[in-house]
């Protein structure tokens, strides 16, 4: 049975500094495919052989009868102090990172899914061109299934495949203890540490409860583009919350 702990709490979302204009003007966070629609330049903080991965599955949408490119959500974590968090922190970036907080009740909209560990783990060969579809578990099929086209089989070989999600029914699947946890020396605790929720196209920035940077000066630099742009009182003031970054 679910627990309702796991929907009390907050999921997170990571944008560098030299982004947030861009954000706060627009309103809502977008997908990378809605950033590339939109024509909007930005600078990334993912891994480019990562995203190559992300650009290759393909997730179907119940909601809307039809399969969905992964790069089409806006992707925010469960977790804090993530590994891709920590590269920001090797990179000498992370006082330029701002995390956007929302509620897991957003989990039970309308298209919104999740998965148990990083979303681009789905066997695909980094040196080959096959794509993964995936179909979400849900109440009615409780596996998750995946197909690979054009020769049907994965050109990769690592076996820890992240399982997506349509119902919030599956959340006492993750594996919680890593989730919430303060380690991720091993490659699978990466992966699971990385855990998904995966929102449609955009989130409207009326769904963020909070804002939270390392630094007093981060804070004042988030907090004066805020009042420039006349979203006080619309979205929450930065905070500086160093226990949220390493």
């Amino acid at each position: 049975m679910l627990s309702t702990d796991y929907l009390a709490g907050s999921i997170y979302h990571m944008v560098h500094f030299a982004n947030l204009r861009q954000v706060f003007q627009r309103g809502a966070i977008l997908s990378k495919e809605k950033v590339a629609q939109e024509g909007i330049s930005y600078q990334s903080i993912a891994y480019k052989s990562v995203q190559n991965l992300r650009d290759r599955i393909y997730v179907y949408d119940f909601s809307e009868g039809r399969y969905r490119p992964l790069h089409s959500y806006v992707p925010f974590y469960f977790a804090i102090r993530t590994p891709m968090l920590y590269v920001q922190y090797t990179k000498g970036l992370q006082d330029e990172i701002v995390i956007f907080e929302i509620s897991r009740s957003v989990l039970k909209e309308q298209g919104v899914i999740f998965t148990d560990g990083n979303a681009s783990n789905q066997q695909l060969g980094r040196s080959t061109e096959e794509i993964a579809m995936i179909v979400p578990a849900t109440v009615s099929q409780d596996i998750c299934r995946r197909s690979y086209r054009p020769d049907g089989r994965p050109g990769g070989s690592n076996p820890d495949r992240s399982d997506f999600y349509a119902d919030v029914a599956f959340l006492d699947r993750l594996n919680w203890n890593i989730i919430n946890g303060r380690n991720f020396l091993e490659e699978e605790e990466k992966r699971i540490k990385h855990a998904e929720v995966l929102i449609p196209d955009l989130l409207p920035l009326g769904k963020v409860q909070g804002l939270y940077v390392c630094t007093p000066e981060k804070e004042q630099a988030v907090n004066t583009l805020i009042r420039e742009i006349g979203l006080d009182g619309r979205i929450p003031f930065a905070q500086t919350k160093p226990e949220l970054f390493f």
